[in-house]
């Protein structure tokens, strides 16, 4: 080759940045799914940060804020070294969760200050979640000798009392959710000790400060503590390089702040409704080893022995999604009557047909039978993970789902099941008793739909036997009512979110939950309403919401007839509310007027006079302690 020849052009594909500077250029909500896919494929720290960065400026931020169904969040960042990189990774994170989070931070290492001289940042702000991350050096900085064992421990006890008071005072300030967590110990601190007696001591009196930490999730109302040992496992460790320690102030990895911050972003969609609420799974090479079709039942590698062991490992993990409440379905190609029989017939096979609410076998695209799923199970294809060996399957789902959260997996099986755990996509802020049930609630929505299938509307609805009940707001349902504010958003009337405190207020806040059940079973409580009565002898809906398993069943016309007849039965003359527009909620617009309100300039208005009737295949009860509507 001539050496004055130029070199062949590169035929590598752009870089992750380079790609989405150019959707930066070109707009980014000219594309937003190809943004969310972009910063879905993206692992590494230095590259959240950098796009972080990105998608930070203003200009971007305008833009993002016109997308359709984009949320928003407030967070505010506390800590004791610098986190100049966790803004950057919240950004990119939550951007690619569908949020758009607004962030208020402190200088550094002023976590005390800013609270004990009453929030003049956090408080004006109004944080829906302050996260607090502190490294060792709060327990360190009183001590004058870190070879002193007793020392250290008086540090670490009066630290635990210390970390309890500011958080009491740091949630009453701000409001929102507190975000904890504990702190690791470095080897180069508990190195200062050299004999073992001393060493176990040290560790002991950490292990304990840490106990302590970690019980503030139970003792204090809308705080969360994290466990700083399995991020450190996920990131490689926790700790800073010496240098970067040294020259700059960080404590931790950047390794350990991306994992952190996934964290932070799983919080943050649980808070706004957004976790996932089913987890779609392939069959072969995926729940077990080997193609059915092909090798048999008998031949599938499954079992608590290599080469099964993986595979069974994903099934003990799928089996406690389902047992705290997550929807799982089986998303397969292959002869439905063949996948049917290995579910049924494996001698090792951990999901029972209790445990699955859907299974579809047959050779259509994946894409297509997840949205027929979802259909079925009447929630939107935003609220699966999607897991596959497969990576031509994944690209699919990817491309025609991007809402799916689709996991990417390697293709090492033995990876599967920490790779899904790792992920956090079902957690929440607080499991319930009707998160348990979901499971149970969803197969039971998917037969309801078989039954329809053959029946007119008004029979079938007839044929379900539905029995409502609307109580008040009590220790029994306060959460449920609660996470029902946070996580509705198809029928959400004004978007309005509540904390439990403000639930419970009394006076002249008055806040309904309904439940129902049919003939295949109890749906929990399916929905919340909070009113506030005036001095003027009426009542404004502050919001309502509805879960979505029970749309189109007459359910608003029975509970709305309930609400107004305990209205009249309280002797006000009116109720009013109003329908504010979101991205999710426009099956709510016609709402009011369906329900017999007239215009009121920008509101509604029902005088109470002709009250809507329950519909007759309903079985409505007021445990209000007013009257039951006819």
């Amino acid at each position: 080759m001539n050496q004055l020849q130029a070199p062949p052009q590169s035929s590598r594909p752009p870089s992750f940045l380079s790609q989405l500077r150019a959707l930066r250029r070109n707009g980014i909500a000219e594309d937003p799914v190809k943004l969310r896919a972009l910063l879905a494929d993206c692992t590494d720290p230095i590259d959240l940060d950098a796009a972080g960065g990105l998608l930070a400026s203003e200009k971007v931020r305008t833009e993002l804020v016109k997308v359709n169904g984009i949320r928003q969040q407030r967070i505010a960042i506390l800590g004791s070294s610098t986190l100049d990189t966790l803004p950057n990774l919240l950004t990119a994170m939550t951007v690619r969760d569908g949020m758009l989070a607004d962030f208020a931070t402190t200088d550094f290492n002023q976590w005390r200050l800013e609270v004990m001289s009453g929030a003049p940042t956090l408080a004006p702000f109004e944080p829906r979640i302050t996260a607090c991350l502190l490294d060792e050096e709060v327990v360190f900085d009183s001590v004058t000798q870190p070879h002193n064992v007793a020392e250290i421990e008086q540090s670490c006890t009066d630290f635990a009392r210390e970390l309890a008071d500011w958080t009491e005072r740091c949630r009453g300030l701000t409001g929102g959710l507190i975000v904890l967590s504990t702190i690791p110990l470095s080897a180069r601190r508990s190195g200062h000790v050299i004999d073992y007696a001393g060493k176990a001591r040290l560790s002991a009196a950490w292990s304990a400060m840490n106990t302590q930490i970690l019980a503030l999730a139970s003792q204090i109302d809308g705080v969360i503590v994290l466990d700083a040992g399995p991020l450190a496992e996920v990131a490689g460790g926790s700790a800073a390089s010496d240098r970067m320690r040294l020259a700059a102030g960080h404590a931790f990895s950047p390794e350990f702040l991306q994992a952190y911050a996934e964290e932070i972003t799983a919080i943050a969609r649980a808070d706004l409704g957004l976790a996932k609420k089913a987890l779609a799974l392939d069959l072969d090479n995926t729940l077990w080893g080997g193609v059915v079709g092909d090798a048999g039942v008998g031949a599938l590698a499954l079992g608590r022995a290599w080469p099964g062991a993986p595979h069974r490992e994903l099934q003990v993990l799928a089996k406690s999604y389902a047992a705290q409440g997550v929807i799982l379905t089986v998303c397969s190609k292959n002869d439905d009557n063949v996948a049917r029989d290995a579910l049924s017939s494996h001698p090792e096979m951990v999901l029972a047909d209790a445990d699955l609410s859907l299974v579809t076998a047959n050779w259509d695209p994946k894409a297509q039978n997840l949205k027929a799923q979802a259909k079925t199970l009447n929630i939107g294809t935003d609220a699966f993970v999607f897991m596959d060996d497969h990576p031509v399957e994944r690209g699919a789902m990817r491309t025609f789902l991007p809402e799916v959260q689709t996991v990417e997996v390697g293709s090492e099986a033995a990876t599967y099941a920490s790779t899904l755990a790792a992920k956090g996509a079902f957690n929440l802020i607080k499991l319930t008793q009707e998160d348990r049930d979901r499971s149970e609630l969803y197969r039971a929505q998917a037969a309801r739909a078989e039954a329809s299938a053959s029946l007119s509307l008004e029979d079938y609805l007839t044929s379900l036997d539905s029995r409502l009940t609307l109580e008040p707001i009590s220790d029994l349902n306060a959460v449920r009512i609660t996470q029902l504010f946070g996580k509705t958003n198809q029928f959400n009337l004004t978007g309005r979110r509540f904390s439990e405190s403000e639930l419970r207020a009394g006076g002249a806040i008055r806040t309904y939950g309904a439940r129902l059940a049919d003939r295949f079973g109890d749906n929990g409580l399916i929905s919340a309403i909070t009113l506030t009565d005036g001095n003027d002898g009426t009542a404004q809906i502050t919001n309502a919401v509805l879960s979505c398993r029970v749309f189109s069943r007459g359910v608003e016309e029975a509970l709305m007839s309930l609400i107004l007849t305990d209205a009249k039965a309280r002797g006000l003359s009116a109720v009013t509310g109003t329908y504010v527009p979101s991205a999710k909620n426009g099956r709510c617009e016609p709402f009011f007027a369906d329900m017999g309100f007239a215009p009121d300039g920008e509101a509604w208005r029902h005088d109470l006079t002709e009250i809507l009737q329950v519909p007759h295949w309903i079985d409505a009860t007021n445990a209000m302690g007013g009257n039951d509507a006819d």
